[in-house]
């Protein structure tokens, strides 16, 4: 019966952890000559049994090793278990620093190709009454395979790649 247990919670914890999102909203919020800030909308679904308090965040992005943005929060919010949500956060890109990763994410945007993201710092958590911290030294995941497609533009830079064939060729 121990043995059913640990596994029962063993596979809620790789639920817990594989969980699925989707972009549903991306706006400028302001810009400067040295900073964008972004506001980002997801739909996140908890595949797992279990509630997972979110206690604060403080990450740095990185394209291709290099920062691109930082996000933090210190607001607490509660990902509800077998349940989809939605979570918007900020972020601030750095002009200077990201300069010199923005035009392979764009090329890699515009080619259709699968943004594979890094990140540095720390997400506090309390799972299944257990605080944890979870610290991320360029552990890499893949944010969206094809993130036209995931925030509706595919068709209309497909379109664009179409009538100005000597512009797209810039970014292939």
């Amino acid at each position: 019966a121990g043995f059913g247990l640990y596994r029962y919670f063993k596979y809620q914890v790789n639920l817990a952890l594989n969980y699925d999102y989707k972009i549903k909203n991306f706006k400028v919020l302001e810009y400067n000559n040295d900073n964008l800030k972004v506001s980002l909308e997801y739909e996140i679904t908890n595949n797992s049994s279990f509630q997972i308090l979110v206690k604060e965040y403080d990450l740095k992005l990185l394209y291709k090793n290099k920062n691109f943005a930082d996000t933090k929060n210190n607001v607490p919010f509660i990902i509800f278990p077998n349940k989809s949500f939605k979570f918007s956060t900020e972020a601030v890109i750095n002009l200077k620093e990201s300069g010199s990763s923005l035009l392979p994410l764009i090329q890699d945007i515009f080619n259709n190709k699968p943004i594979n993201i890094e990140a540095t710092g720390f997400v506090k958590v309390k799972f299944l009454g257990i605080n944890n911290t979870i610290n991320f030294d360029n552990d890499s995941f893949q944010y969206s395979s094809n993130l036209l497609k995931d925030i509706g533009l595919s068709n209309q830079v497909e379109k664009f790649k179409q009538k100005n064939p000597s512009f797209a060729k810039y970014f292939e």
